[in-house]
C-alpha cells in the first residue's frame, strides 16, 4: 500500500529561537485533498509525523536524505516529494478532480 507523509499542523521549529506555531503549507493542500475525497484514506496509508528531524520511520523506507515532507511513497519504493507531482499522481491514479 502507498504511504503518504505528512507533517502534523502546529509544530514549533526549535531553530528559529520562536515559540510559534507553523503548519506546512504543502501538507495543509494535501489533507485538503484527503478531506474532499476521503476515499483516498482507504487507499492511502496517510500517517502524521513530527517537525523534527530525524523523521526515521520515512528514512527507513527511502533514505536520511529524502526526509522532507509530504512524501507519497509508492508500492514500487519509488517516492514522490514535490506537491505537485503527488497531486498528479493522485488526479491520474486515483481519479480525483483535477486542479482548475
Amino acid at each position: 500500500m502507498k504511504k503518504l507523509f505528512l507533517l502534523k499542523a502546529d509544530f514549533q521549529d526549535i531553530a528559529r529561537g520562536e515559540e510559534k506555531k507553523y503548519f506546512c503549507p504543502d501538507c495543509a493542500l494535501i489533507e485538503g485533498l484527503l478531506s474532499f475525497y476521503p476515499r483516498l484514506r482507504d487507499e492511502i496509508e496517510v500517517q502524521y509525523l513530527d517537525f523534527p528531524r530525524p523523521r526515521k520511520i520515512v528514512i527507513d523506507l527511502i533514505g536520511e536524505a529524502n526526509q522532507s515532507l509530504p512524501v507519497l511513497i509508492l508500492d514500487d519504493k519509488t517516492f514522490l516529494n514535490e506537491t505537485d507531482d503527488i497531486v498528479r499522481h493522485l488526479v491520474e491514479n486515483h481519479h480525483i478532480g483535477k486542479p482548475h
